[in-house]
C-alpha cells in the first residue's frame, strides 16, 4: 500500500472533505474549569470512553492529563490498551463490566478494573494469581440504576473478599446516578444516601476505601460530590469536559467551551428542476428550479438519518436545509440563498452556534435524541484534526493516529 502515512499528508486528505475539527485548547480549559469547580481536594477522572464520546480517544486522554486529571476514565479494556500503545501511562480505570477474556492483560498493564458481581470478580482473582500480579479493583455499587453493580447487602461480603485475596487491592468504591440531570428528580439524593450508609457499613467493619466516587458530569456540576469519611472524594466527569451540557436544566458554566465542530466541502452544484426529488424516496421535490449541493457525508460517518428535511448546514455564512434524506454516504443541500456557493467550498454542520450552524443540542432535538448519542455516533471513518492554538497538530482516520512530532519539538 502506498497511502500517505505523515502528518502533512493525513492533514491534506481530512481538511480535503468531511472532517471533525478537535480544540484540545478548549478540552483542556474545560478540564481545568471543571478542576476549579470542583475543588482542590476531589480528584478529577476524566471519562474518555466511546473515543471520548466522539471527539478522539487518544489526544483528549492525554490532553486531560496535561491540564491536570488525576485519572483517565475507559469503559473498555480495549481503550485503555491504545492509551497504552500510545505512550499515555497515567492511572486508568475501565468501569464497564471487563472483557474476562482480556483480564490478563488489563492487570498487567496496570489498569484498575470494576466489578458488580462476585463471578466476575473470582475470575479477576484467578487471573491475577495466574500472574502473579497484584490487580486493582474498584467496586461498582447497585443504588438504583439497576444496570451493574452488586447489591448493597451484598457489598460488604464481596468488599471483605476482596480483602482476604493476598493479590487483589480494593482501591475504590463507586456507583452511578441514575437522574442527576433532572432537576426535580430527588432520587439523587436518595442514591447518595444509599451510596453514604453502604460505605457507612464498610467502615464500622473496618474496610478502608481508598477512593469513593459518586458524582457525573450533572452531579459534579450540580455539587453533589458526597465527602466519604476516611475516602479520597473523586468525581467522573466526561460529557461536560467536551463543552457539553448534560441536560437544559444542568448547563455548563460560560467558563465551558464545546469542543467539537464539524465540517465538509460541496462535491456538486446542480440544479433541480420543478417536480423532481431528491434521495432516496424523493421526500424532497423541488416547486421551482433550485439550486442545490451535495455533500460527502451521511449516516455512515454518524449524520443522523432523522436530519433529513430538517436539519440545516452553514454555506458562506448561509443556513442551508437539508433537501431529502440523509444516505450513508451522501446529503443533499438547498444553496437557492448561497448564491455564491461553489464546489469545494468548506460547509459548518456542528459548530457552538455562534456562526449559525447547528449546535450539538440542536441536532439532537431534531433527532429525538440526546447530545450524548449525537457526538459518539460520530463514526471512525470521519477524520477528525486536532488543534492547539488554532494550528493542527495531529490527526486521525481510519488508518489510525498520526502526530505532529516537529510542532511537538518547537513547542
Amino acid at each position: 500500500m502506498n497511502e500517505p502515512t505523515d502528518f502533512s499528508a493525513r492533514l491534506e486528505s481530512a481538511l480535503a472533505g468531511t472532517h471533525a475539527l478537535i480544540d484540545l485548547d478548549a478540552y483542556a480549559g474545560n478540564v481545568r474549569a471543571m478542576r476549579a469547580l470542583i475543588g482542590d481536594d476531589v480528584e478529577l477522572m476524566a471519562v474518555v470512553k466511546a473515543n471520548a464520546y466522539g471527539h478522539g480517544l487518544v489526544p483528549c486522554a492525554r490532553t486531560a492529563l496535561e491540564a491536570g486529571a488525576d485519572w483517565i476514565v475507559v469503559a473498555r479494556i480495549e481503550e485503555g490498551l491504545l492509551l497504552r500503545q500510545y505512550g499515555i501511562d497515567g492511572r486508568i480505570l475501565v468501569i464497564g463490566p471487563p472483557n474476562r477474556a482480556l483480564l490478563g492483560t488489563a492487570i498487567t498493564a496496570g489498569f484498575a478494573v470494576a466489578t458488580g458481581t462476585a463471578a466476575c470478580l473470582h475470575d479477576i482473582s484467578q487471573k491475577a494469581r495466574e500472574l502473579n500480579r497484584r490487580a486493582h479493583v474498584h467496586l461498582k455499587l447497585e443504588t438504583g440504576l439497576h444496570r451493574y453493580g452488586i447489591e448493597r447487602e451484598k457489598a460488604l461480603a464481596l468488599a471483605q473478599a476482596i480483602l482476604d485475596d493476598p493479590l487483589l487491592t480494593l482501591e475504590g468504591v463507586y456507583t452511578h446516578c441514575a437522574g442527576a440531570d433532572e432537576i426535580a428528580d430527588e432520587f439523587v439524593q436518595t442514591q447518595r444516601e444509599r451510596f453514604e450508609s453502604t460505605l457507612a457499613e464498610f467502615q464500622a467493619a473496618g474496610i478502608e476505601v481508598p477512593y469513593a466516587h459518586f458524582a457525573n458530569s450533572a452531579a459534579a456540576l450540580r455539587g453533589i460530590i458526597p465527602p466519604v469519611p476516611g475516602s479520597q472524594a473523586a468525581v467522573r466527569t466526561g460529557y461536560a469536559l467536551y463543552g457539553l451540557s448534560p441536560s437544559a436544566e444542568v448547563p455548563v458554566p460560560s467558563s465551558f467551551r464545546p469542543v467539537l465542530t464539524l465540517k465538509s466541502r460541496i462535491a456538486r452544484i446542480f440544479t433541480l428542476p420543478v417536480g423532481e426529488g431528491v434521495s432516496y424516496g424523493r421526500t424532497y421535490r423541488a416547486e421551482r428550479p433550485t439550486r442545490c449541493a451535495t455533500l460527502p457525508l451521511g449516516y455512515g460517518d454518524g449524520i443522523s438519518r432523522h436530519l433529513s428535511n430538517t436539519g440545516w448546514a452553514l454555506v458562506n455564512g448561509v443556513r442551508c436545509p437539508i433537501a431529502g434524506r440523509v444516505a450513508m454516504d451522501l446529503t443533499v443541500i438547498e444553496v437557492e440563498h448561497a448564491p455564491n456557493a461553489a464546489e469545494g467550498d468548506e460547509v459548518t454542520l456542528i459548530s457552538d452556534g455562534s456562526d449559525g450552524a447547528m449546535t450539538v443540542d440542536e441536532v439532537a432535538a431534531l433527532c429525538g435524541t440526546i447530545g450524548y448519542e449525537t457526538v459518539t455516533a460520530l463514526s471512525a471513518r470521519l477524520p477528525r484534526v486536532y488543534l492547539r492554538g488554532g494550528e493542527p497538530v495531529a490527526a486521525s482516520d481510519l488508518r489510525g493516529l498520526v502526530e505532529d512530532h516537529a510542532h511537538d519539538d518547537e513547542t
